[in-house]
């Protein structure tokens, strides 16, 4: 016996397999324009605030429970923002009668003390907050002719980093290296561009990025930081109408490459978007699209993703947020806003089957043998249990097994599974 050439067939993914959970209710009588923050604290509990501009209140939700009201009587409530410092402490930056409020939980959310005034007097709200690793917090804000970052714990410092009209919807992400960053978009131009600037101590920009052309997909810029020195943006290519969903990498302030592209056919102002990194340097990407949400994930530092997993939504998806589980294989929540109410659920990271075969030649006979290995975001699987034409195989340690022909079903506890066929 004499073993021929092997070859390698491609990696099958037949669509977008359906998330395995179920929508879960946080709030009722949400507008349309609210979108939410969400935080997973240090202990693993789930923070998720928002405003009411009809109740005048500002409410969080703690491990997906009913919202409760943390501020009452607020005259111009708006967007939130929630983070955490390496001490534990919770911040959580609101608009309120005298500009942006700070209110802090030392319990990890259970509740809360001030408000305590910051520095800005602006009541618009709090599209972006971050905390450096020595623990300084920076929140921003935007308005015509203004995009505005704070720094300190009351936002004692301030630097407006974009004066040409208009900059909308600002992020903010601060790097392992201490790197404070901005995402936003701009209409100076008429193509329109997702803009990412890099600040300098002063909080000046010190490189600046346009990434045209593109309409705004309103109102949120995702960017978000590893633990790694990488920082990645979302920005959706296409004017007037989006054409695909891309996640660029940056680095020290520089792209990193050109990005991993989703593409769909997106209508209206989709796609919405978000991107969380869980507790264990995993991103994940999120959009909406097609009466969808999407999610992926990427084990790679943003290089590749795996398998898209999608949820239907009920009704319409507004605004969309996300943020990162720990665990094994982890999971993301996300939050969606369709309009009256925000909606909670967890998405599972999706499997893809990588096929591969080979040829025997036994006497004058070729003989052919056909192996699938379950992957996540190209890392093996470990024990994923191949169904083949009725028969279950048991992976090995790499996610490998011998399979014979037919229609099969990859799975693995924890994953999204993944539909294949062999020939």
């Amino acid at each position: 016996m004499r073993r021929a050439a092997v070859t390698l067939a491609l990696l099958v993914a037949l669509g977008a397999p359906a998330a395995a959970s179920a929508w879960t209710t946080l709030a009722t009588g949400v507008q349309p324009g609210v979108v939410p923050a969400a935080l997973v604290t240090q202990a693993g509990t789930e923070l998720v605030s928002f405003e009411s501009p009809v109740a005048g209140t500002i409410s969080v939700s703690r491990n997906r429970a009913a919202a409760k009201v943390v501020v009452a009587n607020d005259p111009v409530p708006g967007q939130t923002q929630l983070v955490q410092q390496p001490s534990g402490a919770v911040q959580l930056y609101f608009p309120y009668a005298q500009g942006i409020g700070r209110l802090t939980s030392t319990d990890d959310g259970a509740t809360w003390t001030g408000p305590v005034p910051t520095g800005s007097r602006d009541t618009g709200g709090v599209s972006g907050a971050a905390v450096a690793p020595d623990g300084t917090p920076y929140f921003a804000q935007w308005h015509t002719g203004a995009v505005n970052i704070y720094r300190g714990l009351n936002g004692d410092s301030s630097a407006n980093t974009y004066t040409p009209c208009c900059g909308y919807d600002v992020s903010v992400a601060v790097d392992s290296t201490g790197l404070v960053q901005l995402a936003f978009f701009s209409n100076a131009t008429p193509s329109g561009a997702f803009v990412y600037q890099a600040l300098g101590s002063n909080l000046a920009p010190t490189a600046s990025t346009p990434l045209a052309p593109s309409v705004e997909h309103p109102p949120r810029v995702p960017l978000v930081s590893d633990q790694s020195g990488n920082t990645f943006m979302a920005w959706a290519p296409g004017n007037p109408t989006a054409t695909a969903f891309t996640v660029v990498p940056f680095r020290s302030g520089q792209p990193a490459g050109d990005g991993v592209t989703f593409h769909m056919a997106f209508g209206g102002g989709e796609p919405h978007m978000a991107l969380s990194v869980d507790p264990v340097n995993r991103l994940w990407a999120v959009f909406t699209g097609n009466g969808a949400v999407h999610a992926a994930r990427s084990r790679s530092q943003g290089q590749h993703f795996g398998a898209t997993v999608a949820a239907s939504v009920p009704g319409t998806a507004y605004q969309v947020s996300a943020v990162g589980l720990p665990g094994s294989p982890g999971t993301v929540d996300v939050i969606v806003n369709s309009g009256s109410d925000l909606v909670e659920q967890a998405f599972q990271p999706g499997l893809s089957v990588q096929l591969s075969k080979k040829a025997h030649k036994v006497g004058k006979k070729i003989v052919t043998t056909w192996y699938a290995k379950a992957l996540d975001d190209g890392f093996g699987v470990a024990g994923a249990t191949f169904t083949v034409a009725g028969h279950a195989v048991l992976g090995d340690a790499t996610g490998k097994a011998k399979v014979p022909a037919g229609a099969g079903r990859a799975s693995a506890p924890g994953y999204v599974a993944a539909s294949f066929k062999v020939p």
